[in-house]
């Protein structure tokens, strides 16, 4: 099965990392990740995945951990991963700025 893993950079320490797989031209799974540097390294803080086989993007916290799912049982995986790239690079700097307030919160 093709397998694809690229990388987008936004800004100065802020990527989207894209992986998928395919199976006779059609798209079986993809996993799309917004990561962040900051000081103490890398943190991821939105990812969208195919995983339950269904398309969804989970927010995660600082310590990781899932926060909250939003589930996409209407859409196909191509949409899915269509929808997950366009909504990280249009909404990249509100998902950083969220998660930098909860770093600030914590400490």
């Amino acid at each position: 099965m093709p397998e694809r893993y690229y990388v987008i950079d936004l800004e100065q320490g802020v990527q989207i990392h894209v992986f998928f797989e395919t199976s006779q031209g059609v798209l079986i799974n993809y996993v799309v990740k917004l990561v962040v540097k900051l000081a103490d390294g890398y943190h991821e803080i939105i990812r969208f995945d195919t995983a339950h086989d269904c398309p969804h993007k989970d927010i995660l916290g600082i310590d990781g951990k899932v926060q909250r799912k939003v589930w996409f049982e209407m859409l196909e995986n191509k949409q899915g991963l269509d929808i997950a790239v366009k909504d990280l690079k249009d909404n990249y700097e509100m998902y950083v700025e969220r998660y930098l307030k909860w770093q600030k919160k914590s400490n």
